[in-house]
């Protein structure tokens, strides 16, 4: 038996597989994992609906109060580099875990920081050991999720970072009502660490892998990633899909179709029962190829949006057809993921963190992409997002061809 793995020019080629590993109980896990997943995410959001308390009690300017979003991607971006090459070396379970942990203790100083430059540096923090958190999750699931229930689990997973946008606003919102700010700081480490514990007896023991090599060959997968000519395109699009994700909902306000936060909160909440459907969606949608599946989000996203062009000024309408273009983005993220994953081999955390890390390349960039076309009205957005979607799905076709010129290169038999 053989298993894909880079090679040192970038390229899948066949290694001798490893012995089985232990599969995980797949009901046990899942719920287990899904809670992780919305828990780490949604600290990037958290802190939104607290910013009025926040800036009062520290007396902080708006500028300021922006970074405690932004120090938090950064830091998060990064950690999937830094840490998914780690969880390959040291084990899933227990890099999982160790964030896990660390994730808690960081999450309550930051909560009980008394200046706003000095919550933008713990956020900072938060980010970087927070971002180890979903690497290792998936990696776990492309390694020991049994592969019958491999893509429901990886929809679900995926589905959570989605969700984890809207999740974590309500439940923010809902806590800053009654309590202060610093509430939903402190109460978010107490679940870190219930989750850790959580983990620790849901997942099974760490197979030693890796820990003959010098840590330097656990890095040198990364560059590797960037060399998978037909995994490249298929990253670009993963990037445009988070951009219009997130240029959407950045834009609205800007634009000033949304009046108020209430109604932009209908526009998030109205697209949840659409992600809670995804996961269903998972079985029908194996029997595509992953380009195909990249597509068909790709033209469902891409239709909503420019529908939502000629009834963008209709609230309901608008709502339903952000809950499309959500569902269509929602099949492509996990695509991109299993494909990382598979072209990854034995460096599939690695593989995985690179995916991730050109998510939210693509997420940070989306806020830019907004600012500079809200000014023309929501239209002119709304045509712009659908333009990135048009070369998403041009990168998806290019994907797929340099993966067939790649297989049509390779000797009979291999």
């Amino acid at each position: 038996m053989t298993t894909p793995t880079l090679s040192a020019a970038g390229t899948p080629v066949t290694a001798p597989a490893r012995s089985v590993s232990p599969r995980a109980h797949t009901a046990r896990t899942l719920p287990v994992f899904v809670l992780s997943a919305l828990l780490a995410t949604g600290q990037m959001y958290v802190p939104i609906p607290l910013f009025t308390a926040m800036k009062a009690d520290w007396n902080a300017g708006s500028v300021v109060m922006t970074w405690i979003i932004s120090a938090f991607a950064f830091g998060y971006a990064g950690g999937f580099v830094l840490f998914g090459p780690l969880s390959d070396r040291y084990g899933h379970r227990k890099v999982l875990m160790t964030g896990m942990l660390a994730a808690a203790v960081v999450t309550l100083l930051t909560g009980l920081a008394f200046s706003a430059p000095g919550a933008v540096g713990l956020r900072l923090v938060q980010g970087l050991v927070v971002g180890s958190i979903p690497p290792a999750i998936m990696a776990y699931v492309a390694t020991r999720i049994a592969p019958a229930h491999r893509a429901v689990v990886t929809m679900s997973i995926a589905t959570s970072f989605l969700a984890a946008t809207v999740i974590a606003q309500i439940v923010s919102q809902a806590v800053v009502a009654a309590f202060p700010w610093r509430t939903m700081f402190l109460a978010s480490a107490l679940v870190f660490a219930v989750l850790a514990v959580a983990l620790r007896r849901v997942m099974v023991d760490d197979a030693p892998a890796g820990r003959e090599l010098p840590l330097r060959h656990s890095y040198a997968a990364i560059p590797a990633v960037f060399r998978v000519v037909s995994l490249v395109p298929m990253l670009i699009a993963g990037a445009m899909s988070m951009a219009v994700m997130v240029g959407i909902y950045t834009g609205l306000e800007l634009t000033g179709v949304v009046h108020s936060s209430g109604e932009l909160l209908t526009l998030r909440a109205g697209a949840l029962p659409v992600m809670l459907m995804l996961p269903l969606l998972a079985v029908p949608l194996a029997r595509l190829s992953k380009h195909g599946q990249i597509v068909l989000g790709v033209l469902v996203a891409a239709s909503a949006v420019v529908a939502a062009t000629f009834e963008g000024s209709h609230l309901v309408v608008l709502t339903v057809l952000l809950a499309v273009m959500v569902g269509g983005l929602g099949v492509i993220a996990p695509a991109v993921l299993q494909s990382a994953g598979e072209l990854g081999g034995e460096s599939r955390a690695a593989a995985m963190s690179v995916a991730m890390f050109s998510f939210y390349v693509g997420a940070t960039a989306g806020p830019l992409v907004a600012a500079a076309a809200a000014p023309h009205g929501f239209t002119a957005l709304a045509w712009t997002l659908a333009g990135l979607l048009i070369a998403a799905l041009a990168m998806t076709v290019v994907g797929l061809v340099l993966q067939r010129h790649l297989h049509a290169e390779l000797p009979a038999g291999a």
